[in-house]
């Protein structure tokens, strides 16, 4: 399966959290709640893919953390959004 159809929903989530739909601890109790299922089906994504398709779905899952560690400091609940920060990145990592 292609890993950017796997974190679609994870995206969508974090998306939601940066846009308010979504409280950060609700966002990052769904994301941690199936990042161990999907770490493992990403690590067999990514030896099915290309590797550059692989690092362009690692960049956009780095680039949404890096939104949500930026807008933290602004935010009711920081701690909320670096803790779905610190996942997506963790997902980004098995795909590199």
């Amino acid at each position: 399966m292609d890993p950017g159809e796997r974190v679609r929903w994870v995206l969508e989530t974090a998306t939601a959290v940066l846009r308010g739909r979504v409280s950060a601890t609700q966002g990052t109790q769904a994301v941690r709640l199936q990042q161990d299922q999907l770490v493992a089906l990403l690590r067999r994504d990514r030896d099915a893919v290309t590797r550059r398709e692989s690092e362009a779905v690692a960049i956009r899952l780095r680039l949404l953390a890096e939104q949500l560690v930026d807008s933290a400091g602004a935010r009711d609940d920081p701690e909320g959004y670096l803790a779905l920060a610190e996942a997506l990145g963790e997902m980004a990592a098995v795909l590199r």
